[in-house]
């Protein structure tokens, strides 16, 4: 389940490694940044929150259990730091675009079909209302969508970093994609 490489720069890392653990940093950083802008108030928000997730990695590197791969793990802590960054400020709301996702993979999953070259030179325009629709989501199903569709995590792995069974984890993902699918369905089509 868990890539014996990231394991073993963990383990190193829990022994006071500090280069196995910079390694396994420049590993996971950007899908670690990534989920957390999905979820965060804003890029500044991420990166705090990817920041305190990668600190606790580190101070809790020894407690890792091989249940699930290590990018779970540090993608768990990351939703968890952005959670709590989220209670400190009292917010509800996340207004933040994507502007560091690759949306299409989304789009494709609502049902707009392969993306061809000529689609991905869209107007403006048109990735504002795939912006709009991404962020209209719930917090909730917005994170199943880009822990299944963007970071390509296996059913079990989102299911994990959202602390659901995996039935439910597909219900939220069924649920996100029609919402999405709808929203931009309403609309048009995406023209070039």
């Amino acid at each position: 389940m868990s890539d014996p490489a990231d394991a073993g720069l963990l383990v190193r890392a829990s022994r006071g490694d500090h280069a196995a653990f910079e390694e396994l940093v420049r590993r996971h950083e950007a899908a670690v940044y990534r989920f957390a802008l999905a979820i965060a108030r804003s890029q500044a928000d991420a990166e705090d929150a990817m920041q305190e997730a990668f600190v606790a990695a580190y101070q809790h590197a020894s407690t890792y259990r091989a249940e699930a791969s290590v990018r779970t793990w540090l993608l768990t802590m990351a939703r968890n730091a952005v959670w709590r960054q989220r209670r400190r400020l009292a917010c509800d709301v996340v207004d933040e675009a994507l502007d560091d996702v690759d949306e299409w993979r989304i789009a494709e999953a609502a049902g707009w079909g392969q993306i061809s070259p000529e689609q991905a030179a869209i107007s403006a325009a048109e990735r504002e209302r795939l912006h709009a629709a991404l962020n209209a989501l719930p917090t909730a199903e917005r994170e199943v969508l880009v822990l299944r569709e963007l970071e390509e995590l296996s059913g079990e792995d989102t299911a994990r970093v959202l602390g659901l069974s995996l039935a439910a984890m597909k219900s939220r993902l069924h649920r996100a994609r029609l919402r999405l699918a709808a929203a931009l369905r309403a609309e048009g089509p995406i023209t070039t």
